[in-house]
């Protein structure tokens, strides 16, 4: 039995040995390094700066991928499961009756139109709001990218304007000066890939320091990924706009429709928007690289990507985008009051697109050939008088025409003029000279007599009968102005002076008169006696 002294002295050795434990533990502590606060604060500063984008750390987003990548596994093992079961179902038809085919059909049909639930509907609005923010980060480490890499190649956003072209360019190319030895036919068209490599031999970019490209790399990682993200999305979406928006699927298409809706905002936004907004979602400008063409950037939207519209020809292709946004419209607000949930309407639309510009395309209507009214069983006369001889007249054959149009029997052949390949005919032959002149007959059309003619012809002739000169009366071409070397200038009557004239000339006709003979004069004889 212990005493009380062994049992202080085992106390005193466990002390000891505590003692011990916590010196060893303060030397073990001694022996650790201090850790610097500041030092610490700038490498997680360091660290956090390398990465561009938060989006990749959200919790929420992470688990909105993680619920994607289960539906759609679970999908791929359903469809590999469903063509096993149709083959059974075939064989289980052929064996059947056809009444209990035919329910077994409707139920399959049921089952292939039944909405989603709540659950895979909020996920699906979740999905389409983060396709948007997957786009808006895209962008954002396409800028932080841009700020640092501009140092070495300054130019290279102003030739590649897609993010993740860029992106990829970016990290085909690094540091490397001469890019003729750097593949990018897979990223870039050749006229690109030429104007890049043009700039790059001229550009007064420096290569970057190893730290500056190793964060350019990790961004160029996180953006791939990013867009690894939005395209599992996408392919969900697709997968589910049957169920989602079955009759823009109709429409569209489901990749198409899946796009137009991630582009909106979700089914509601786009439900909203009118006609001439629908055409222009996603619209994008694509650089021309100083090729020619009618102008230097061009604005295109998605809705342009659709069959129908690209299978139209490029006169009508105006008239098909309106025709498919507006029942776009239409498709939408169906869908988003969860109407028609087996894309009935949207088929119907899709017709009446079909419908539209079938009747734009068809031909004009020729025109009708109507047949000529039966011909009068008697010869009618012709209207004659003043104005059919005025007619003939003017349009008749002239007598130059005619002669020119004869050629006598047993002649040598004509001769040509100016190389018309016509010949001068009987032109001056009847002559007797080489003159071409031919004698003007005297028309048969006589020119009628008006009541004008008729009152100056009385004019004329009582002039004549009273001896005064007709053209003092009716020529008009005499001047009342004369100019004598005595009075010089002073007015005279025409008519005056011509009845003056013949009067003298009557007065002095019987003494100059050529005919006149001599005249005696008679002495007075009265006279003379005195």
């Amino acid at each position: 039995m212990a005493t009380l002294a062994d049992s202080f002295l085992l106390d005193l050795e466990d002390l000891e040995a505590d003692q011990e434990t916590e010196e060893t533990a303060v030397l073990e502590e001694a022996d650790e390094e201090i850790v610097d606060a500041l030092e610490a604060y700038l490498k997680s500063r360091e660290a956090s700066a390398a990465v561009a984008s938060s989006l990749t750390q959200d919790d929420d987003f992470l688990d909105i991928i993680e619920q994607v990548r289960a539906i759609t596994s679970k999908e791929k093992l359903d469809e590999e499961d469903g063509e096993a079961e149709e083959g059974i179902a075939e064989k289980e038809k052929e064996a059947s009756s056809p009444v209990e085919g035919g329910e077994i059909e409707r139920e399959k049909e049921k089952e292939e139109f039944e909405g989603p639930s709540e659950e895979e509907y909020e996920l699906i609005e979740k999905c389409n709001g983060l396709v948007v923010r997957i786009d808006t980060e895209i962008l954002n480490v396409h800028k932080f990218i841009r700020d640092i890499y501009s140092k070495k190649f300054p130019e290279l956003d102003s030739i590649v304007l897609e993010p993740l072209a860029y992106v990829a360019v970016v990290q085909r190319v690094q540091n490397e000066t001469d890019l003729t030895k750097v593949d990018l036919t897979d990223i870039l068209p050749n006229q690109v890939i030429m104007s890049v490599q043009v700039t790059a031999s001229m550009t007064a970019g420096t290569p970057l320091p190893s730290a500056e490209l190793d964060k350019v790399l990790k961004a160029v990682v996180e953006a791939q990924e990013l867009a690894d993200f939005r395209l599992e999305v996408l392919t969900y979406l697709e997968s589910r706009m049957t169920v989602l928006a079955p009759n823009l699927a109709s429409i569209l298409g489901s990749a198409l429709a899946a796009r137009l809706i991630t582009k909106a905002g979700g089914l509601n936004a786009l439900s909203r928007m009118p006609a001439q907004n629908i055409m222009l979602i996603g619209s994008s400008k694509k650089s021309s690289m100083g090729m020619a063409q009618t102008s230097a950037t061009l604005t295109q939207g998605l809705i342009m990507q659709s069959d129908i519209i690209q299978g139209t020809p490029a006169e009508f292709r105006n008239r098909a985008i309106k025709l498919v946004t507006g029942k776009c419209g239409l498709a939408a607000r169906v869908d988003e009051f969860r109407q028609s949930t087996d894309g009935a309407e949207g088929k119907k639309l899709r017709e009446q697109i079909f419908r539209s510009l079938g009747k734009n395309m068809e031909p004009p209507p020729a025109p009708l050939k109507k047949a000529l009214p039966a011909p009068p069983l008697r010869k009618l006369n012709r209207r004659g008088g003043k104005r059919h001889r005025r007619m003939k007249e003017k349009y008749g054959m002239s007598e130059f025409r005619k002669q020119a149009n004869r050629l006598k029997f047993g002649m040598d052949a004509e001769e040509e003029y100016g190389g018309t390949g016509e010949g001068f005919g009987m032109i001056g032959q009847g002559t007797g000279t080489s003159r071409l002149r031919v004698e003007t007959k005297k028309n048969k059309v006589q020119r009628p007599i008006t009541k004008k003619s008729r009152q100056l012809a009385a004019k004329a002739a009582a002039a004549a009968a009273s001896g005064v000169d007709a053209g003092v009366l009716t020529g008009g071409t005499q001047s009342s102005l004369v100019m004598t070397p005595v009075q010089g200038m002073h007015l005279v009557d025409p008519a005056a002076a011509a009845a003056l004239a013949a009067e003298r000339q009557r007065s002095t006709a019987g003494y100059f008169n050529t005919m006149a003979g001599f005249t005696r004069v008679e002495r007075d004889r009265g006279k003379g006696k005195g």
